[in-house]
């Protein structure tokens, strides 16, 4: 059997932080591996990241994922565009991925595939991205709005702990609650008004975003608000879908369980970056690759 017919060592599904860091990793540890993108990284919505060690003036993150592709396919590892379809685990432990473009098999296989932010209806969502007026990541960029006029858009729970996170960077905050806000208890009510936050309950019929204009909000009450930033707080949908259909275990949010390496219940079938239960961030999704990296190439 040629070295083309034998499995790869590593199968990595998913190009973002996490798919590109675990590839680096095994490329250099003279392992065969592939990545397998179907090029939606949210890095591609990112504007400027200022949390990326080594970069504190921030860089771009469509200019990051390149530099992470790059670096790579220096060490030997190509990504292949291609979206999965299937994923299948043999009874001897093989695992066999397919799209439309072929099929790839591997001895591991690393699930980078992340996760996508449930956006509001808004015309011109990325021109608003780019130009901030829209924001997903309060943790990556929160530092950036300080002393703004922030609008965060979530139901309940998720809505009203988004609020009073955003709060704490000195922002005059409003809490559009989308009719939910009789869900949240009294005493976290009561919280949110202790951090100076508004709370809007009528829900909004119509986002509006412009450069150099901010946003304009029309509630179905007939309210009008402006402010200069927007945080949806929508949740995230994680793409785990090929690994559950395996049998791997996920939280009820999509987040899929693993242990100290990374690794799911499903043995040799391993997870990293935003599909992985932990915090969605760069700097944590690498961290997740390196070590399922290094955890898959001591097995090999």
């Amino acid at each position: 059997m040629s070295e083309e017919d034998q499995p790869l060592d590593c199968l990595i599904i998913g190009g973002g932080a996490a798919g590109l860091t675990a590839a680096v990793y095994l490329g250099r540890y003279r392992r065969r591996a592939l990545v397998l993108d179907a090029g939606g990284s949210r890095l591609g919505w990112i504007p400027r990241s200022r949390n990326v060690p080594g970069f504190p003036d921030g860089i771009e993150g469509r200019e990051l994922w390149k530099r992470m592709q790059d670096h790579a396919v220096q060490f030997g590892v190509p990504t292949q565009a291609t979206r999965v379809d299937t994923l299948e685990r043999s009874a001897e432990g093989l695992f066999t991925a397919r799209s439309r473009d072929g099929a790839w098999r591997a001895r591991y296989v690393i699930l980078a595939t992340g996760a996508r932010d449930i956006a509001p209806e808004i015309d011109g969502l990325e021109d608003a991205l780019r130009g901030g007026q829209v924001r997903f990541c309060p943790v990556c960029d929160g530092f950036e709005t300080q002393g703004q006029r922030v609008a965060v858009l979530g139901r309940a729970g998720h809505g009203l702990r988004e609020s009073l996170f955003v709060s704490n960077f000195g922002n005059h905050v409003t809490w559009l609650a989308m009719e939910s806000e009789e869900e949240v208890a009294q005493e976290h009510l009561e919280q949110l008004r202790g951090a100076g936050i508004q709370v809007a309950g009528s829900a909004p019929r119509i986002i509006a975003c412009g450069e150099g204009r901010g946003v304009r909000v029309e509630l179905h009450s007939g309210q009008v608000l402006e402010f200069d930033t927007l945080y949806p707080a929508l949740g995230l949908q994680h793409h785990c879908e090929l690994a559950t259909a395996l049998g791997a275990r996920a939280c009820t949010d999509g987040q899929l369980e693993v242990d100290a390496h990374q690794q799911t219940n499903v043995d040799g079938l391993y997870a990293a970056g935003d599909v992985s239960v932990d915090l969605n961030q760069i700097s944590v999704a690498a961290g997740h690759a390196a070590i399922a990296a290094t955890a898959i190439h001591n097995r090999l």
